[in-house]
């Protein structure tokens, strides 16, 4: 923890929280008042903040990875109150020091795990005969084929649920699919279809909050998507491998960092143009998408964590990092992987982004569906007139037509985080926003403006 960081700046800190519901709780947190045992030693930031619970929650952060520990229960990482230890120390207010018992015990812990960790992929890697090798591939192999085994059966038996629906007609049974589906996802976890138990979990989420024909259509393209699926997933042998893999990643077959890594990379300076925060029971993921100032390529940053860990991206909306980014197999896929180090972020500015029009933005989707057809979201940034369809919705239009704004969903199924009618608020000041978001299948999910050269998280 020897070394140091510039301190950020107010906007680099609201970029590092996971919504805007965090900042602002966080900003009413950023008083001395009560914090007690604050520090900063090198890259290592801690304090206790005074809360409902008889103990004070203790903070430490590692300001360089960026890395949060905070022992208060949130489900949302990281916390208002490491947010508004970042807000003290953006401003000056926390001292340098030797640093609590408390920080000081987990930047060590921090430190073991890393120093185990490379020592044991050094061990690996130079201590196996070529006789080890050749048995750890042989096992490999078996696994692999066991594992193929279990997904066939496991979606072939979706198959025959998905004709069984057909058959009996989409509108009977409404009330029960939303369950059944529920069902089916823990039937594709023990089949090792991981994606595809995912995608399950959120269609009986979407279909149970609809009603009607809306619903019925919802279902109708949902079930077609995944008849799809399973149709690639049985003919795997005879598709370019570009879409072979597009399907393995859908079903949620990982590839090794390691091998992605090892493949050649993009160097650029890349924009950080949005993040959103995704949480399904135990399992929160974190989506941050970046733009290559040169290369004008889109990229998608996602991390995970599970249990009461909170999935963090080392990149923040609003910043610009240089890094060469590598990305994973697949047709149409956006997602890449970074070589180990930390990211030195920089605020962004005089960044011309890729806008687009309303009819241009719908063909970016319609392409975007062409190379990925089970694609749920991609990157767009659009400029139009901001006005409201109904009592609920709200649309970006101009000249060339109108695309709707959906609600991004909030942490645990909660309200959104973001919808059309804040969005109207934030922008009060421009006729036409420019706004940067995922493009999905029920229109633009505003996550950014963009404003002066730069981004302001929603």
């Amino acid at each position: 923890m020897s070394a140091t960081v510039e301190r950020w700046s107010e906007d680099h800190v609201v970029s590092a929280a996971p919504d805007a519901q965090v900042v602002r709780a966080a900003r009413k947190l950023a008083d001395p008042r009560p914090w007690s045992d604050t520090g900063t030693a090198g890259t290592l930031l801690w304090g206790s903040c005074t809360g409902s619970g008889k103990n004070p929650y203790r903070v430490s952060i590692d300001v360089a990875a960026p890395a949060y520990k905070c022992t208060c229960p949130s489900r949302k990482f990281p916390c208002k109150h490491s947010v508004a230890l970042l807000f003290l120390w953006s401003r000056g207010d926390v001292a340098e020091g030797t640093p609590a018992d408390f920080a000081a015990e987990w930047a060590a812990a921090r430190a073991g795990r890393a120093r185990r960790a490379a020592a044991k992929a050094t061990t690996a890697a130079h201590s196996r005969t070529p006789e080890q090798k050749a048995r750890t591939a042989a096992g490999a192999a078996a696994r692999a084929k066991r594992r193929d085994k279990l997904m066939s059966e496991g979606l072939e038996e979706l198959d025959l649920w998905l004709a069984d629906q057909l058959r009996q007609g989409l509108a009977n049974g409404v009330d029960r699919r939303p369950r059944q589906l529920t069902d089916l996802a823990g039937r594709m976890v023990d089949a090792q279809v991981p994606g595809v138990a995912g995608r399950l979990r959120r269609i009986a989420g979407e279909i149970g909050s609809l009603s009607g024909a809306e619903s019925i259509e919802r279902t109708v393209e949902e079930f077609g998507g995944l008849h799809l699926l399973v149709r690639a997933w049985q003919r795997r042998d005879s598709l370019p491998e570009d879409l072979a893999a597009t399907v393995r990643s859908h079903l949620g077959l990982t590839v090794r960092a390691d091998d992605v890594l090892a493949t050649p990379g993009v160097a650029d300076t890349w924009a950080v143009v949005a993040s959103r925060v995704v949480v399904e029971g135990r399992l929160t993921s974190q989506r941050t998408w970046l733009h290559g100032r040169s290369s004008g390529r889109w990229a998608l940053l996602l991390a995970f964590a599970t249990g009461s860990a909170r999935a963090s991206s080392p990149a923040h909306p609003g910043t610009e990092v240089e890094a060469t980014v590598h990305f994973y197999p697949g047709r149409g896929q956006l997602r890449v992987a970074l070589p180990d180090g930390d990211l030195r972020a920089a605020p962004l500015t005089d960044w011309d982004p890729p806008v687009l029009t309303a009819r241009r933005a719908r063909e970016a989707w319609r392409d975007a569906v062409a190379r990925d057809p089970w694609i749920e979201a991609f990157p767009a940034v659009v400029r139009g007139r901001l006005s409201r369809t109904d009592a609920r919705g709200c649309a970006l239009a101009d000249e060339t037509g109108m695309i709707p704004l959906a609600d991004a969903p909030g942490p645990d199924d909660g309200p959104p985080d973001i919808d059309g009618g804040d969005l109207l608020m934030m922008s009060a000041d421009t006729d036409e926003p420019t706004v940067a978001g995922e493009m999905t299948a029920r229109g633009l999910v505003p996550l950014g403006l963009v404003e002066a050269g730069g981004v302001r998280r929603l």
